[in-house]
């Protein structure tokens, strides 16, 4: 059976080492992801990411992490064990590219509908990023279980 993967690319007016930050920081990746987090992203360690804000957590096994390039990890925030590849390139000084991309989701109702969950998930992930970057605000606040 053919896989299915998830895109989503954007553009945030930040240098890229700050939006490579505001990712592998815990405390900042707490001002709109997470809630929480055991420890940094840093390659071959394993993470709890905690959501108290809906009752949550997410076992993350990340891969690689090349400094403002690439973050890679796997996880199963679908129900399903995927890998996700956070990409950045510096397009100037201050704006960077990011590519976040999930796979693999089976063709079928169920692998579609976890996609289309996921793309969701992740355009959501870079526009509350940006909206800490940009202003200093979290838009996962008033979320609640």
């Amino acid at each position: 059976m053919e896989n299915i993967q998830v895109k989503v690319k954007d553009i945030v007016l930040k240098p890229i080492d700050e939006v490579f930050d505001a990712i592998v920081n815990p405390d900042k990746l707490s001002s709109f992801f997470i809630t929480r987090a055991s420890k940094p992203i840093r390659e071959g360690e394993n993470i709890i990411w905690y959501f108290d804000d809906v009752g949550g957590e997410l076992s993350v096994k990340v891969k690689d992490v090349t400094p403002n390039t690439l973050i890679s990890f796997n996880w199963n925030a679908s129900g399903i064990d995927a890998m996700v590849k956070i990409i950045l390139e510096s397009i100037n000084s201050d704006r960077t590219s990011i590519l976040i991309t999930e796979e693999s989701f089976s063709l079928d109702k169920s692998g579609v509908r976890q996609a289309l969950g996921q793309t969701q998930g992740w355009t959501d992930f870079i526009c509350c990023m940006k909206a800490f970057l940009y202003c200093g605000v979290n838009l996962r606040d008033g979320r609640k279980k």
